[in-house]
């Protein structure tokens, strides 16, 4: 089921009053990360735990992906925001 939703990685979507990116599908987690679309342009610098620089990060949130009552269908968060899908622009191949 989660499979699908590779696809939208790199897709913004409306989620309570922000632009969103989905960043990771997390399987063993069952897990989605999302980042705020501003966030993703003004990425930071994040250290690991010896002060090094390994990745660029910024404010990201992890939301459940399968409602916890029935596994076989996508949690309340994850609808919430696939609701708010906003579409690409269209683009002619002419």
């Amino acid at each position: 089921m989660h499979t699908q939703l590779t696809k939208l990685i790199g897709q913004r979507f409306l989620f309570r009053g922000k632009v969103w990116l989905i960043v990771e599908i997390l399987r063993e987690e069952d897990a989605l990360v999302i980042a705020p679309e501003q966030a993703a342009q003004n990425q930071r610098i994040q250290a690991d735990q010896y002060g090094n620089a390994t990745r660029r990060c910024d404010h990201c949130q992890t939301l459940a992906l399968s409602n916890p009552e029935n596994p076989d269908e996508y949690s309340a968060d994850v609808m919430e925001l696939l609701a708010g899908r906003i579409g690409e622009a269209s683009s002619s191949q002419e």
